[in-house]
């Protein structure tokens, strides 16, 4: 490098300037600067840059299984172009088959994670093939089915819809209806209504949007249901330094699941794992994983009555019940608020709180019950979340 210099300076100036350059204080500063300069370009070409180096954001995660994942998208659009299955998405998902499947993951739900034009795209079910759902009975009349679907929402929701607002309901489960003109479904869209029907996490997105807790449903494919692409949150050490904001939007959501109609929403699996966040939801965040939420009638069915020994054995995950002197769970014994600040505002804030702090008042101030809390909560939510 420095011989390079050198030249460089001999062919400008001659011998005598090259001499006179080394000589002065001035010359042997400028000249290792330029060596520095010259060295610092070079590591800089043969070092590649900090986007070279990151995964394409399309590149499918490590160690799924693509196979699988292109065998639940093929066999769904089979079924689709056989006449099994209908949905309003199927023609988009099943036009191409060259999908780009960014994640999958089957367990308790299969989830499909796809590209779509530089969009994310979520398609989601309970089993990974339609044929593993029932088939409706073939001998239902247009009347009957629907009554057997108002019979479905209430036996999941258990808010009594009444059969004669069935059409509503019918158009509500499956939006095709508002545009068919009176058109009557064919046997591929009951199948395809009998597979959705069986997931509580369908019913519920779909039914209950209101709430404001659950992601958009934005359409369906023969057993599955596409959901709205939303930011996992996941916690992270240094989000403490956010803790006062990440806060807010668990009150946020906290307070949403308390205010649906006169039916609390009961989360019974409450931890930041399943929390979602998008500019569309200011000030909450939004439960991705819906198979443990119920309304409280519901949840009061799936507890009340129910034959025990101890405690343990009245529990749904996070929702727990007393074993009564008669061998059977009471209904719920603890609260949303509770779980919450056990499981999500104690992380966050471990043993310090403030009086000044009406929100972890709600959480540490033991010396009221539960119910004085909520009240004092609610008074707290009028005043800062009026908007959520």
């Amino acid at each position: 490098m420095w011989i390079v210099v050198r030249r460089h300076c001999e062919q400008e100036c001659g011998e005598e300037a090259w001499r006179i350059a080394c000589c002065s204080r001035v010359g042997k500063v400028a000249i290792l600067v330029m060596s520095i300069v010259l060295l610092y370009l070079i590591i800089t070409a043969l070092t590649p840059t900090e986007s070279a180096r990151k995964i394409d954001a399309n590149e499918p995660r490590q160690g799924i299984n693509l196979t699988r994942a292109n065998e639940v998208l093929t066999s769904l659009c089979d079924a689709y172009e056989r006449g099994d299955a209908s949905g309003d998405t199927c023609e988009h998902l099943c036009l191409n088959r060259n999908w780009l499947v960014t994640d999958f993951y089957e367990g308790h739900k299969t989830v499909v994670i796809l590209k779509d034009g530089g969009q994310t795209v979520v398609y989601k079910s309970s089993h990974p093939f339609m044929e593993m759902f029932d088939e409706p009975p073939d001998h239902l009349t247009s009347t009957q089915f629907s009554d057997r679907v108002v019979d479905s929402v209430n036996d999941d929701l258990r808010l009594g819809w009444p059969k004669h607002y069935s059409k509503h309901l019918m158009e509500t489960v499956w939006p095709a209806l508002l545009t068919t003109g009176g058109v009557e479904m064919t046997k591929a869209d009951r199948r395809s209504l009998w597979a959705l029907l069986k997931q509580p996490e369908f019913i519920l997105f779909r039914v209950l949007p209101l709430t404001r807790v659950t992601p958009k449903l934005v359409g369906t494919c023969g057993h599955m249901y596409q959901t709205e692409s939303l930011v996992a949150f996941k916690m992270k050490g240094y989000y403490t330094n956010l803790k006062a904001k990440i806060l807010v939007h668990v009150m946020g959501t906290l307070k949403l699941l308390y205010e649906f109609l006169d039916e609390p929403l009961q989360w019974c699996d409450v931890r930041f794992d399943n929390l979602g966040l998008s500019a569309d939801y200011p000030k909450r965040f939004v439960l991705m994983d819906g198979d443990m939420v119920y309304t409280k009638s519901k949840l009061n069915s799936l507890l009340s009555g129910r034959p025990c020994e101890t405690d343990d054995d009245c529990k749904i995950g996070d929702c727990t019940a007393r074993c009564t002197a008669d061998m059977v769970c009471s209904s719920r014994s603890n609260g949303n608020l509770e779980v919450f600040c056990d499981k999500l505002v104690n992380k966050l804030f471990a043993n310090q709180w403030s009086k000044n702090n009406k929100y972890l008042v709600a959480c540490r101030d033991t010396g009221r019950n539960v119910t004085q809390r909520l009240n004092e909560l609610r008074l707290t939510w009028s005043w800062n979340l009026p908007d959520v």
